[in-house]
Formats: structure tokens, C-alpha cells, sequence
């Protein structure tokens, strides 16, 4: 009996880490339009820019607006820009040194 638990113990996690897929939308679109609308509709301002590693030239984006705390993370280049992920609320948890 212990053998039979410790092999569905040991079995299920694995197979259900191969079958877990994240399916959620991305929209991309050319980089202005993304980064006009995100200003100038929603009034969010990017806080944070962080720079591919070389072989990956895109750029990625932390844009929030401080009244309302909505945020969205843009993953773009010079022509196109996707949203990977949004939000409604946000708040800083890490007041550090700027680096």
C-alpha cells in the first residue's frame, strides 16, 4: 500500500506540471499607438524599463497611473509592442536605492 501512494506521490505532480498550460490574450500593436493609448487614454506613465539581453532586443515596460494604480507591463521594440499583463490596483513595496 505505501509503495502504491509513494508512485501516485511521485506520478501526479509530473504529469500535471506537463499538461498546465497559462492561456491568457496579448494584444500587440504597433509601438506608438500602445504607449499613445496607455498615456494619453488611461494616463499611465512608465516607472520602470528594462533591456533585453543581447540576443533579445525588445524592451519592457512598467506604465502606472498614480491616482487610479492601474498598471500594465509592454513588451515592445521600435515597431511593435504587446500588453502582457494589467491591472486595477497596485502599490510600491520596495522603497531601495535607485539603480
Amino acid at each position: 500500500m505505501l509503495k502504491i501512494f509513494l508512485i501516485i506521490l511521485l506520478f501526479v505532480p509530473t504529469v500535471m506540471a506537463q499538461t498546465f498550460q497559462l492561456k491568457k490574450p496579448v494584444t500587440c500593436d504597433d509601438t506608438i499607438l500602445i504607449f499613445q493609448a496607455l498615456t494619453e487614454q488611461a494616463g499611465e506613465r512608465p516607472i520602470w524599463l528594462g533591456l533585453g539581453d543581447g540576443v533579445d532586443t525588445s524592451r519592457t515596460a512598467l506604465l502606472v497611473n498614480e491616482i487610479t494604480k492601474a498598471w500594465t507591463i509592454v513588451q515592445f521594440d521600435k515597431d511593435k509592442a504587446c500588453v502582457l499583463g494589467s491591472g486595477v490596483g497596485s502599490r510600491p513595496i520596495f522603497y531601495g536605492p535607485v539603480i
